[in-house]
């Protein structure tokens, strides 16, 4: 097994040995307890996955385990045996994983039979809160990641890649191509081969004070369908505690028939605005039944020890299963591996907050269940 792991950014209270919300810090919940919850995975299962990647923030890091590899991630990597990478980072929420991680340090295929993790919210939960707003800074953030992660490569095009431009464009990102001229445009044609399928157009927002804001005017075979603006548009910053002011979002229109449409993407903006196009896609298949399409599990966000903050975990929790439904309609394999309820607060915590090894086991437990 390759196993890389990626951790950067700050400390957290755990590593201090203090309890995140006033209760003890345990230093372990005893060999035969963790060794209670295997961790393991069929050789069928094997099999079918040619490499892991895992994204989240501290708990992915393995903050609360005794070793590295009584990590959850780690321990799902060994039990699957094949190349792994871990892309974490203390603090993150779900701004900084798409526009830091996800988009940068992942090229998903329909023919590789890549398994990718996802685990995050507990910080969208805990820095920002349970308004509405908030949790939608969380949901267009994360929806972006994992329509980039199921959608394969083959089902996009990238900015970059745009056969028709007009306009002053610059590559950015890798992926994108981004503009301050009003009337600048990019056209694309693209395919659809499933009946009721949506458009996605993912593009850049940026807080107030990151950037000029422009705008843009999608539309598919010459009828504007949308106006996308490239300002944080829910009426609250993302200004993470890492100190990310901008990320990767989605645009979703439905193309209605079988067959080409041409897509359209002309700004609007006078004033020097600034509009970043990531790329487009249409999923053309069910690729819950293609073993090798991508396969994304992601997790419901941990329990802590704290009820106040358990309440506000559950409101992202219940948007998380209508995200995930919104995105298995368009035939991509996400699936949600229950792992809130898998942990115990008052066994399974090291700090209140992050897993021990018990806590780290069975999270674990949970992902492998969903393969």
């Amino acid at each position: 097994m390759i196993l890389k792991i990626r951790i950067s950014g700050r400390m957290h209270l755990s590593l201090l040995g203090l309890g995140l919300f006033g209760g003890p810090t345990l230093t372990g919940c005893g060999p035969a307890l963790v060794a209670a919850w295997p961790v393991t995975v069929s050789a069928a299962t094997q099999a079918s996955i040619n490499s892991t990647t895992n994204f989240g923030d501290s708990i992915t890091c393995g903050f609360g385990a005794s070793v590295g590899a009584n990590n959850y991630a780690s321990k799902l990597d060994a039990a699957i045996g094949k190349p792994s990478v871990n892309w974490c980072r203390p603090a993150d929420q779900a701004a900084d994983m798409a526009r830091l991680w996800v988009y940068p340090h992942s090229l998903p295929t329909a023919v590789d039979h890549q398994l990718y993790t996802v685990l995050i919210g507990t910080n969208d939960a805990n820095n920002c809160g349970p308004s509405s707003a908030c949790i939608a800074n969380w949901w267009q953030s994360l929806e972006s990641s994992l329509a980039w992660l199921a959608i394969p490569s083959s089902d996009k095009i990238l900015a970059v890649d745009c056969p028709t431009k007009f306009g002053a464009w610059a590559p950015e990102l890798g992926s994108g191509l981004a503009t301050t001229m009003n009337g600048a445009s990019l056209n694309f044609n693209v395919s659809q081969t499933i009946a009721n399928r949506n458009l996605y157009v993912a593009y850049r927002v940026f807080d107030s004070a990151a950037a000029n804001p422009g705008t843009a005017i999608l539309s598919v075979d010459g009828r504007p369908v949308a106006t996308l603006t490239s300002a944080v548009s829910t009426g609250q910053s993302l200004s993470t505690w890492n100190g990310t002011v901008d990320t990767i979002v989605v645009a979703k229109v439905n193309l209605g028939q079988i067959g080409p449409h041409a897509v359209n993407i002309t700004t609007t903006t006078a004033n020097g605005g600034v509009f970043s196009v990531q790329w487009i896609g249409v999923p053309g298949q069910n690729y819950a039944t293609d073993d090798a399409a991508p396969h994304v599990i992601v997790g419901s966000v941990t329990s802590s020890s704290s009820q106040a903050l358990n309440k506000t975990i559950a409101l992202y929790n219940t948007q998380l299963n209508l995200l995930v439904s919104s995105l298995v309609a368009d035939g991509l394999h996400i699936s949600i591996a229950p792992t809130s309820t898998a942990i115990d607060t008052s066994t399974d915590l090291k700090d209140g907050l992050h897993p021990n090894d018990l806590g780290h086991a069975k999270i674990a437990r949970e992902f492998t269940i969903v393969l």
